[in-house]
């Protein structure tokens, strides 16, 4: 039980959130955004067009959760998020990832929990 929980907070906050988050990358000027449902809703996510130096578009979402980037940034924003990386620049400077030091100990207590139940598991009689 012990390495099941383990492994559940492990898929919650490591790949579902930082996970996620360290797999974004976008780099470019927003040039349109849409709400889903509408701003203010308590779940609501923005859908960005992103235009990138060389005149390409992407578009990316940013939801309500910390594996995402902020909702509703205006137009015109400048954004710059390179894969593999927790923080982002936004017009130029640079953001952090605060959360940083509430999910390291955390992901921290979900490997310990996955070890301890594996030495449990292998110190159990046949």
């Amino acid at each position: 039980m012990l390495i099941l929980f383990g492994l559940f907070i492990l898929w919650g906050f490591g790949w579902e959130t930082i996970g996620r988050r360290l797999q974004t990358h976008v780099d470019g000027v927003i040039v349109a955004r849409r709400d889903v449902p509408s701003t203010g809703s308590p779940r609501y996510a923005t859908e960005y067009t992103v235009r990138d130096p060389h005149g390409d578009e992407q578009v990316f979402w940013a939801g309500a959760t910390d594996a995402s980037l902020p909702r509703s940034m205006p137009v015109g924003t400048r954004i710059r998020k390179l894969q593999w990386h927790l923080d982002y620049e936004r017009n130029g400077n640079r953001v952090e990832f605060p959360e940083k030091f509430f999910y390291a100990p955390i992901l921290a207590c979900a490997v310990g929990m996955v070890i301890w139940g594996c030495l449990v598991l292998r110190s159990e009689p046949k």
